[in-house]
């Protein structure tokens, strides 16, 4: 006697837990938040690592305006992550990529060291794989689950 399972097989095979895309999603999730906090706790040394030092510490204000940001942006990454809404998700990706890449030229154009400007364009590329990957999963399994 044999078993079919190929009616399970597509449940497998297009599960959420296999996709590369949607690891590195919830990884740059948790990176946003992380940031959200550290610029928080320390907006000195956070804008310091950032590439973009502060001339005087008490002018932390924008480095605050980030964190509040970057706090919305993985809350609603975690919010598409968390209610299975990935196309959407692949699309706050592939949008998300201007957020680097914008990084990037800031740090550069304010003189900024060459490393860390090719950390923030590293980090654009990381966004655009994952947008590539997670996009390619929702393409293959059909969209968002039900």
């Amino acid at each position: 006697m044999s078993t079919n399972t190929s009616a399970f097989t597509p449940a497998v095979r297009f599960s959420p837990w296999r996709s590369v895309g949607l690891w590195i999603s919830a990884l740059l999730i948790g990176y946003m938040l992380f940031n959200a906090v550290r610029a928080t706790l320390n907006p000195t040394a956070f804008a310091a690592s950032f590439g973009i030092p502060l001339t005087n510490p008490g002018d932390d204000a924008f480095v605050l305006v980030y964190a509040i940001r970057a706090l919305f942006l993985g809350l609603f990454g975690l919010a598409l992550f968390v209610r299975r809404r990935y196309a959407s998700l692949s699309l706050f990706l592939l949008v998300a990529t201007v957020i680097p890449v914008g990084d990037a030229l800031l740090v550069a154009q304010r003189g900024g060291e060459p490393t860390v400007v090719a950390r923030h364009v590293a980090i654009a590329g990381i966004v655009l794989l994952t947008w590539f990957l997670t996009h390619r999963w929702v393409q293959r399994a059909g969209g968002d689950p039900q």
